[in-house]
């Protein structure tokens, strides 16, 4: 009997056990089926209430009643899709909690000016952005086909209808051969550390279309410079929590490739963002990867003069800033040259260089230094440029008497990279003339004034199309003045090295067809010049006709 009384008390209490199991098991069916039929603030509450998961609405900005209620219904691709970025996202969320506590205790009780460095303070600014803020949009058909260029669809409610939805217009742009860029509107988010920015869908959306592009964030796709990642994320769900917020748009790009010679610093960072952040009128905030100190010390003034705001460095950049818009990228037109036709207000490089002479406080519409001075006797003053390691003048003492003889003042100059570039531009703004071999450092026709006169030696090799592109043309479209004088075979190094009969000086063309590098090697690299004085003088002499025209 006492058995049988134990066997009962056993077998109630595993039927007990068993309907507590199953009650506990019906509680979390009802838990997962209010994820998709609660109102979206119970349904965050339920989703976190699961084991081991922890979601957040990723656009807290904005009332619980906005946030995503994601669909019932999906496609089996969107929702491999949402598998794999989700995935992704949530690593990198990870990786973000734990470095940013690492970094945190890292510098515990360090000094309060390095804690400035890496705490960004919130940026305080009006409540709202301005109405009338450039549309950059997609790219016209001017500019470039569009057949590779990715579209991301924006999609109410289910994903049902995707292909029925109108599709939205591109955020990402690889068709262009000059560069690659991205332009997101929206809820935009930057993850310096992880070089990557998030595009975040609108609250009730999702986004089938979710995809990654890591791309060089120069206007140059061609060079070595630092990648950065655009992730588009299947909903809001997915974002990472902002740490600050901004109610400006931002520009993510790179510096490195090949900057440090100044005809790249310009043709590849300078003027690309111009055209890209001069119609914000200084509302907008930079993030720069691959930063260098020299760059931002040397063009301090041209940064400060696009932008109001603090530049972070991307690179070490442990918040998670949002923003209503993002740029990765600077789009370019041509080499050191600006189309006004795919500018948002039509800039051209007049306004450029109005613009360079602005940021380093040189005077504005004013004539050239020789036409404003009423002394008689005052020459035009001609700045030479003389370089150090190719294209060199061999014969540089005897080029500056014979210039001086035609009526120059001569001022020989043989610019470094680390020269002070504020005060070079006021040097070069005190002169008429700025002359030198083809190279970089004729770019500093950028702080000449209006018909300035450039006058370029052309070395030997047909080079003449290089010069016109790279520095003629610009000049032109500045309203510079030009002139342009090739040199003979007489007149290189080459001749003596190689001899008639060689291809490099009895057959340029056939150089130039064997690619780029053989034409680098012997014409740009290999080359010095000795001028034949008698045969560049009638080019002084026209020089002095258009000054005094």
């Amino acid at each position: 009997m006492i058995i049988e009384m134990k066997n009962l008390k056993s077998m109630n209490r595993i039927f007990s056990e068993s309907q507590f199991c199953l009650v506990l098991l019906l509680a979390l069916v009802l838990a997962i089926t209010a994820c998709f039929t609660l109102p979206d603030q119970f349904r965050l509450r339920a989703l976190n209430s699961l084991p081991g998961k922890q979601y957040t609405s990723g656009t807290d900005t904005r009332d619980d009643s906005k946030r995503l209620i994601e669909p019932v219904e999906e496609t089996k691709r969107s929702e491999d899709r949402q598998q794999t970025t989700s995935q992704e996202v949530k690593d990198i969320v990870h990786k973000y909690s734990s470095s940013k506590n690492d970094h945190h205790n890292a510098h515990k009780g360090t000094d309060n000016s390095h804690a400035a460095e890496t705490k960004q303070e919130e940026l305080q600014k009006p409540e709202e952005i301005l109405e009338n803020q450039p549309e950059f949009g997609p790219l016209t058909n001017n500019e470039t086909s569009t057949k590779n260029v990715t579209q991301v669809a924006y999609v109410e409610g289910s994903t049902k209808n995707v292909y029925e939805q109108t599709l939205a217009k591109p955020i990402c742009d690889n068709s262009n051969w000059r560069y690659e860029a991205c332009d997101i509107i929206g809820d935009a988010r930057t993850f310096g550390i992880f070089s990557t920015v998030f595009y975040v869908p609108p609250p009730e959306t999702t986004n089938p279309a979710v995809q990654n592009w890591t791309f060089s964030a120069q206007s140059r796709r061609a060079v070595n410079a630092k990648n950065v990642t655009v992730k588009s994320l299947f909903s809001s769900l997915e974002a990472p929590p902002c740490s600050i917020r901004n109610n400006i748009p931002a520009i993510v790009f790179a510096l490195g490739g090949l900057t440090g010679n100044i005809w790249h610093d310009f043709s590849d960072v300078l003027i690309p963002l111009f055209i890209n952040s001069l119609a914000f009128d200084g509302e907008v905030q930079f993030l720069i990867t691959d930063m260098h100190t020299w760059f931002m010390q040397k063009y301090g003034l041209v940064f400060k003069k696009l932008s109001r705001y603090e530049i972070i460095n991307f690179d070490k950049d442990f918040e998670v800033r949002c923003y209503p818009r993002v740029m990765v990228g600077l789009k370019s037109h041509k080499d050191l040259g600006i189309d006004p036709e795919r500018t948002p207000n039509r800039y051209n490089m007049i306004d450029f260089r109005m613009f360079i002479r602005d940021a380093f406080a040189l005077p504005q519409s004013v004539g050239i230094p020789f036409k404003l001075n009423t002394d008689p006797n005052k020459k035009p003053r001609l700045m030479l440029i003389l370089r150090s390691r190719n294209r060199r003048f061999m014969n540089g003492p005897e080029i500056v008497q014979a210039v001086q003889r035609l009526g120059f003042e001569v001022l020989p100059v043989e610019p470094t990279r680390d020269l002070n570039i504020t005060e070079f531009s006021r040097v070069v703004d005190s002169c008429d003339v700025l002359m030198g071999a083809h190279g970089a450092a004729l770019t500093n026709i950028m702080f000449l004034r209006t018909n300035a006169l450039l006058i370029q030696v052309v070395p030997y090799g047909k080079m003449e199309n290089d010069a016109d592109n790279f520095y003629s043309r610009p000049a032109t479209a500045m309203k510079l003045r030009h002139l342009e004088y090739s040199i003979s075979a007489k007149e290189t190094t080459l001749l003596e090295k190689y001899g008639w009969n060689n291809p490099v000086i009895s057959d340029p063309d056939s150089i130039h067809r064997q690619g780029w590098r053989a034409g680098m090697q012997y014409y740009w690299l290999e080359q010095d010049i000795k001028l034949n004085l008698t045969r560049f003088a009638p080019i002084l002499v026209r020089a002095q006709q258009l000054l005094r025209e």
